[in-house]
């Protein structure tokens, strides 16, 4: 097949995909598009240690989300005096991690850490305003009132400027004033008004006073279970603050709530000592891995392997990731990095200008095998064995393709003579080759198809779900094989121009296609709801088969916003893991408990199997029986040890049990009293004898029945002169039968002598 230059025919299926990143078959990552950034690729990786490579960029995306943590905590302190610098400083932090190397939900930590800032600027400047307030209403030393004989004369001499207060209580001082009954009644309701209106005054402001500090206590409870170290510490210290500014108060009710605050805060200053503490491990952990790679690196550069560039750009990139070391390593460790590598790229140099010696051996090697391919294809004709043919023309590809890199401004022209005399085999082979011919116009058929699908598209009312629609026509036209190239350019151009045009519609209809991804997201979050009322069942099979029901009918559902997919996708499929968490650990329950059964089985087992020489064996089927009952009981085992178990379990309790037999028969002919006393070979002897003996008995009881048939049916014959033949046989049975039971009776005397003999000489 010709070779396509087009990246969408060549292209195989990725090799590895999640919600953000994906590796193609070649070993390119590739981060998915977000909202901080445009599909772009972060590094070309071997694809056999696909799944290794992916874990390392997973876990240089957990040292981002540590830095930012780390950040965060110390600009908590920075905000009151540097807001402008730590803001910038926050921003540039922000950039960096849009250009990471790394595979995580970046979304998400720039939206958290953007809030989390927020809301400590916001609280940095809440305080900072609230300090200023307090300042602001201290009263100056010379704005406090005196108390003196001086002023008590002047207010004497002022009665129009005192307060009515004052003048009230001056007045129910002085016992000299005498006032009218009624003026002395009236005064008296007053007062009692008064003393009533105080009171419940105070009551009031008690009340205000409680619910001020619950609210306190309220917001310490709220903020105590959160890991925002930086935020929260900064949030206790705006509770003490507000709790020295507010109205005193002596009840014994905000003394428990100044408790429990106090409380809260221990325990979150512990977990937050915690959190250092395992982020002082991992800092720790990060400084032996650099001094490792470390390591790697100047076994490199003394071993002088120039030629490991690979080696050196791997050990590069682990650098980059592992972030954070303590702060007293850092700058040592990263000056003797520098400096290895800056060892090691002197040394290129020399690498260089032979890698552009080679190039130049690869350019003359190159068109040596250009020229057989002209050669080659020049002498085709109809005749031609094209099967056998195309063998040896891919034999020449092979080898075109197997020579190395060649000088760049060469590689243009090199590659168009490699592919015209690609175009020149499969065309002639076109023209001769009916089954090639086939072969081909059924692809350019399959592709055709797929271009009329994808222009039915450009029309199609439901935006969204054409847009998945069209998804899925790109990755067919991957799996249809190649076309010449001609053939194939130009399919590949009105496959394109369709989907272009697609774009172009979904582009200019956007507000419709919102709309359209809105109903779908409502779809979704009715699945969402099913899936989380599904989660806590205990009914592992039938909850099994609704969630891949539910999961059918996901696929279904047309495309959602962007910026909502990974969030609900999140939602349904942390439903669905909760689930199968809770599945697995069941059957993982039940696993255990058939391990425990195959132990106890194989106990068991072990018990019985020593049975089987036991020295009485029917005592040895009495310990039987209560160990199969056991056996029995014991419940199932792993199905794999199943089979093994019973055919042992089998095997065993067959010897005990004709042993068992052996045993009683021999009981049965010696006594059990006396089978010490015999050999096995006696018994056999004994029991053989025996059952001859039995067996005549048999015989001479149903021969005395006979005879006795016989004698009687003699009585039905008549005397005659002549003689009856049928009497005469009769007579003569009778006499065989007298014979026989005799034979038979003298032989059972002669079995019970022996009998006897062999029982009296043990």
């Amino acid at each position: 097949m010709t070779d396509s230059t087009n990246n969408t025919s060549t292209e195989k299926e990725n090799i590895f995909e999640n919600n953000f990143a994906f590796v193609t078959s070649d070993g390119e990552v590739k981060l998915k598009k977000t909202t901080l950034f445009d599909e772009r690729t972060i590094a070309k990786i071997d694809p056999e240690t696909a799944e290794e490579k992916v874990e390392t960029f997973e876990k240089a995306f957990q040292s981002l989300q540590i830095r930012m943590g780390e950040f965060l905590d110390e600009a908590q302190a920075k905000l009151s005096t540097g807001a402008e610098e730590t803001q910038k400083k926050f921003d540039e932090l922000i950039d960096e991690l849009k250009d990471s190397e790394a595979i995580g939900d970046f979304d998400e930590l720039v939206e958290t850490a953007k809030e989390t800032f927020t809301k400590m600027k916001e609280s940095a400047q809440a305080k900072e305003e609230k300090e200023e307030q307090v300042a602001e209403h201290v009263p100056a030393p010379s704005d406090e009132p005196e108390v003196n004989g001086n002023d008590t004369e002047s207010t004497s001499g002022n009665d129009s400027e005192m307060p009515g207060e004052v003048k009230k209580e001056t007045a129910a001082e002085d016992e000299t004033v005498e006032a009218p009954a009624e003026d002395s009644e009236s005064e008296e309701e007053e007062t009692a008004e008064t003393k009533e209106t105080v009171a419940e005054s105070a009551a009031e402001e008690d009340d205000a006073s409680i619910n001020y500090y619950k609210s306190l206590g309220d917001k310490a409870a709220e903020i105590s279970d959160m890991s925002d170290w930086a935020y929260v510490s900064m949030e206790f210290d705006n509770i003490d603050l507000q709790w020295e500014q507010g109205p005193e108060a002596e009840a014994d009710e905000i003394k428990a709530i100044r408790k429990e605050i106090d409380k809260l805060r221990e325990e979150f200053e512990a977990k937050k000592k915690a959190h250092y503490e395992e982020q002082k491990r991992i800092r720790l952990e990060n400084l032996e891995k650099k001094k490792e790679l470390l390591a790697s690196l100047k076994e490199i550069v003394d071993e002088k392997k120039w030629t490991h560039t690979r080696e050196v750009g791997k050990i590069k990139g682990r650098w980059e990731h592992v972030k954070p070391v303590p702060a007293d390593e850092a700058e040592k460790l990263q000056v003797k990095f520098d400096s290895l590598l800056t060892t090691f790229d002197e040394h290129k140099v020399d690498r260089l200008v032979k890698q552009k010696q080679q190039e130049e051996d690869n350019l003359t090697g190159k068109l040596v095998i250009l020229e057989k391919m002209d050669s080659f294809v020049n002498e085709l004709d109809d005749k031609s064995d094209w099967p056998e043919l195309e063998k040896k023309f891919n034999e020449f590809t092979k080898q075109f393709r197997k020579i190395g890199r060649v000088p760049s401004e060469k590689n243009q022209e090199v590659w168009n003579r490699y592919h015209n005399a690609q175009d020149t085999f499969h065309s002639l082979r076109f023209k001769h080759d009916s089954k090639y011919r086939n072969q081909i116009e059924k692809f350019l058929s399959k592709k055709k198809k797929l271009i009329d699908e994808a222009e039915a598209l450009i029309d199609a009312d439901d935006l969204a779900d054409a847009a998945r629609q069209v998804n899925k026509l790109h990755r067919r036209w991957k799996k249809v094989g190649n076309l010449p190239q001609k053939d194939e350019n130009e399919m590949w151009d009105r496959f394109k121009a369709a989907t272009d045009a697609f774009n172009q519609k979904k582009s200019d209809n956007a507000d419709l296609l919102r709309e359209q991804e809105e109903q779908n997201y409502g779809e979704k979050l009715k699945l969402i709801k099913k899936a989380e009322e599904l989660k806590e069942s205990d009914d592992w099979e039938k909850t099994h088969k609704e969630f891949q029901r539910l999961m059918d009918s996901w696929k279904k559902v047309g495309p959602v916003p962007k910026k909502k997919s990974g969030k609900i996708w999140k939602k349904f499929k942390g439903a669905m893991d909760s689930f199968y968490d809770r599945r697995r650990d069941h059957f993982k329950e039940i696993k255990e408990e058939r391990k425990d059964n195959l132990k106890e089985k194989e106990e068991i087992l072990g018990q019985l199997s020593e049975l089987k020489d036991h020295d009485d064996p029917i005592k040895a089927v009495e310990l039987a029986k209560p160990l199969q009952e056991e056996f029995k009981k014991a419940g199932y085992v792993p199905i794999k040890h199943k089979n093994r178990l019973w055919k042992e379990y089998r095997e065993i309790c067959d010897v005990i049990y004709d042993r068992f037999r052996a045993a009683k028969a021999a009981v049965d002919v010696v006594g059990r009293q006396n089978i010490d006393q015999f050999s096995a070979d006696d018994i056999a002897g004994i029991r053989n004898k025996q059952n001859e003996l039995n067996k005549l008995r048999k015989q001479t009881s149903k021969l005395e029945g006979e005879l006795i048939q016989m004698k009687e049916s003699l009585s039905y014959f008549k005397p005659t002169k002549s003689g009856s033949s049928l009497l005469d046989d009769v007579k003569k049975r009778i006499a065989n039968a007298e014979k026989d039971l005799a034979d038979k009776e003298s032989r059972m005397v002669y079995l019970e002598q022996e009998i006897d003999k062999l029982k009296k000489d043990v």
